[in-house]
């Protein structure tokens, strides 16, 4: 009896799980890629303070000219300051949140994030609050 009682739940479990699984669907659908740096500040001048920069997404790192949001990895080196980085979707208003926050003690520090994507050629933007630091912006997949 015993058995019989646990099978039975293990086949509502599995049966309930599976389910899950297949209601999970939505408008999107993700594609992962090779992790590919798209940005890094290092061949040039780094992010100072108050700056926003945009950059071209799409069409670079296998990125589709149709892809409307992007997971990343998103990296900041050389911080002179603590200070903290907006990524966001060109095109719209800066949201009142951080991507990173780091400390000018901070070497090196990465930080994962899914952004939608603008509609403009340099079509993500990222802004750095204080002091000045190189970005690096490695992409690992995009929605379509």
């Amino acid at each position: 009896m015993k058995l019989t009682m646990r099978l039975t739940l293990m086949t509502i479990a599995v049966s309930l799980f599976a389910t899950a699984l297949h209601a999970q669907t939505g408008p999107y659908s993700f594609f992962a890629i090779t992790p590919c740096r798209a940005v890094d500040t290092r061949g040039s001048s780094p992010l100072g303070q108050g700056e926003q920069r945009n950059f071209a997404i799409r069409g670079v790192c296998g990125v589709p000219s149709t892809a409307a949001a992007v997971s990343m990895n998103v990296s900041i080196t050389g911080a002179t300051t603590a200070s903290f980085l907006t990524v966001w979707p060109t095109g719209g208003p800066r949201p009142n949140v951080s991507t990173i926050n780091f400390t000018g003690a901070d070497q090196s520090l990465g930080n994962g994030a899914i952004v939608g994507l603008g509609t403009t050629p340099n079509d993500l933007a990222v802004f750095n609050a204080s002091g000045s630091v190189h970005v690096l912006l490695d992409i690992t997949g995009y929605f379509q």
